[in-house]
């Protein structure tokens, strides 16, 4: 055991003093002897300072691509207080491990926390995708889907209902559609809210129409989340709507609709991004503007370069 993994579990058990975000790094990438070592002191610990160690680890593998806290965040999966399985699961938003979209599916199905399964659910978005895309195997596709289905049908709490449509947005399954179908029309902000997230995941142009009639919707979170939309599936119908939609009140549709314009692309979004630009005074606002400007030069660049033919003969052999 190293000595700086020895200073991190001698100040996890003691109560008294703080846990620093740099003595955690020693935290990374453990070993199974130093992961049982962990195990030992963390169980001794309350649920208020599990909590706040599970925060710092999230924030420092956010903040340092090289720290990897997996190993860690999968143990906990397992303890007692809902509200440490949440935050680990949270924690392991990247975590690609096809054994871990197996335990998600299983904590959908059986967690007795609410909290614990929409969390879960919302997670399995990500293997609903790897699967879309082949990166995972059709088996364990097909499992995450019919769990979330399963869930998305028959869970008797709404968030974990909703949490399963929105990452059945992924899915190119034939029973998908009439659930976003009949969520949407449901007239419930918030099935609606996740049947616009849900469509944006699609990959599927056939909801503009439904996206247009929400662009501009009374309320906010509609109205956020149709933004979202239109930028995910690139609906250059809506670039006028999006531009009037970066004066809108509420932050989240202003900012939305900036990044969605640059998802977009084109002359006209370059223009209108560029013109908010030369007046923008907040920094975070100006950063957007920045990384969505140089986003819209880099794809509008690509679409322009030609495919290979790799079939074609090489002239110089």
């Amino acid at each position: 055991m190293t000595t700086d993994l020895q200073h991190l579990l001698d100040a996890l058990a003691d109560p008294s003093q703080p846990i620093q975000k740099d003595v955690l790094e020693a935290a990374s990438d453990l070993d199974a002897a130093s992961l049982q070592a962990f195990q030992t002191v963390w169980s001794g610990c309350d649920t208020r300072r599990k909590i706040q160690v599970l925060e710092h680890l999230g924030q420092l593998a956010d903040e340092d691509i090289e720290l990897n806290f997996d190993r860690i965040n999968r143990m906990v999966l397992g303890d007692d207080e809902p509200r440490v399985r949440r935050q680990a699961i949270q924690n392991l938003w990247e975590c690609e491990d096809p054994s871990l979209g197996q335990r998600l599916a299983s904590l959908v199905e059986a967690d007795p926390s609410p909290d614990v399964r929409a969390t879960a659910a919302a997670a399995l978005g990500r293997f609903v995708y790897l699967g879309e895309v082949e990166e995972i195997d059709e088996p364990l596709l097909r499992q995450v889907e019919d769990r979330l289905l399963a869930a998305q049908l028959g869970d008797p709490e709404p968030g974990v209902r909703l949490r399963s449509l929105e990452s059945l947005g992924y899915s190119s399954r034939a029973e998908v559609t009439p659930l976003i179908e009949a969520a949407y029309r449901s007239g419930e902000e918030p099935r609606v809210q996740s049947a616009l997230k849900a469509m944006a995941r699609s990959a599927s142009p056939s909801w503009e129409s439904s996206i247009l009639e929400n662009l501009h919707h009374s309320a906010p979170g509609l109205r956020a989340e149709a933004t979202r939309a239109a930028g995910e599936l690139e609906l250059r119908g809506c670039v006028d709507d999006l531009i009037e939609l970066t004066e809108d009140a509420i932050d989240e549709v202003r900012l939305a609709a900036i990044w969605s314009l640059a998802q977009i692309g084109g002359q006209d979004a370059s223009q209108a991004l560029t013109t908010l630009l030369e007046s923008a005074e907040d920094e975070d606002e100006i950063a957007l503007l920045e990384d969505g400007l140089d986003y819209i030069t880099f794809v509008d660049g690509t679409r322009d370069i030609p495919l290979l033919d790799l079939d074609a003969e090489d002239p110089s052999l």
